[in-house]
């Protein structure tokens, strides 16, 4: 096993034709100085610090649709729907680059990125839906952004976490993705807690990170359960493991230190070997 087997699927929908199609260009928004919100109903860009409030479903073709620029920013989604129209490579429903910034209570659609986050240090994302969308939430070389209360569904990975040093997945479910539930990458100190994945090739991702702290989570039905590659002192407390067609798998490689404990589920360990060790529901690794 390389690592280039587990990463190189996942960065596969980045990697676009250098020729973008571009179906709309986001209109600036005015803020709001006086304490109210700034509503907003259509694709924007937001340089201002303040409060964003969507106050209707948008159906749009822009490649970018909501970009938020500024510190210090609340977008409340109205739990209104952002709509990209149609699946198309390289779209994203909501950017996000300045720090402090809230996205939540949304719906994003039809995207190739639902909710990124990319060089946005303590942000919140907070009871955002994705569905039919690449990656449901990406938060990349952006510490301490939590992610609470986010379903993605019918994808390719749900929750991306990458280079994101204390980041914090919470309450979070994913289903039906065709790669990762959830992958945490070159982070560290990340926590995972209370999150649920149904149906995907592998249902959490370890890489190339230390010290995550993964505890009271569900993977069910997915090809391989666990992975962890390149990792070392992380401890996976109070997961539950099973899978319909037989044994759930936790595979490691590379990957040292790690700990499992209070698992439950019928589960086996494998290793890069293709050893594979039967653990019991309180076994460690």
């Amino acid at each position: 096993m390389t690592r280039s087997r587990w990463v190189a699927p996942v960065f596969a929908l980045v990697a676009v034709s250098g020729l973008l199609l571009v179906f709309g260009i986001p209109t600036p928004a005015t803020p709001a100085f006086d304490g109210h919100p700034t509503h907003l109903d259509s694709c924007s860009e937001i340089t201002e610090s303040g409060r964003y409030v969507l106050t209707d479903d948008i159906d749009s073709r822009s490649e970018s649709c909501i970009r938020i620029e500024a510190d210090d920013v609340i977008f409340d989604g109205g739990n209104h729907v952002v709509d990209g129209h149609e699946f198309r490579e390289n779209t994203t429903g909501v950017s996000v680059t300045g720090e402090n910034v809230t996205v939540r209570d949304l719906t994003a659609l039809n995207w190739t990125f639902g909710v990124t986050y990319d060089g946005a240090r303590a942000g919140t994302v907070r009871n955002v839906t994705t569905w039919q969308t690449g990656d449901g939430v990406t938060v990349s070389d952006s510490p301490r952004t939590r992610v609470e209360r986010v379903t993605a569904t019918n994808g390719f990975t749900g929750i991306f976490v990458r280079n994101s040093d204390g980041s914090r997945v919470s309450n979070s479910v994913t289903r039906d993705t065709s790669s990762v539930g959830v992958f945490v990458a070159d982070s560290g100190n990340v926590t995972v807690t209370n999150a649920s994945v149904v149906r995907s090739e592998t249902g959490v991702a370890l890489l190339g990170e230390a010290g995550t702290e993964m505890s009271d989570s569900a993977v069910r039905s997915t090809g391989e359960a666990i992975l962890l590659v390149d990792s070392h002192d992380d401890v996976i407390r109070n997961a539950t493991l099973s899978n319909p067609a037989g044994a759930a798998v936790v595979t490691r490689s590379n990957a040292s230190d790690n700990r499992l404990v209070d698992m439950h589920g019928n589960w086996t360990y494998e290793d890069v070997s293709g050893t594979t060790t039967k653990k019991e529901s309180d076994g460690r690794g």
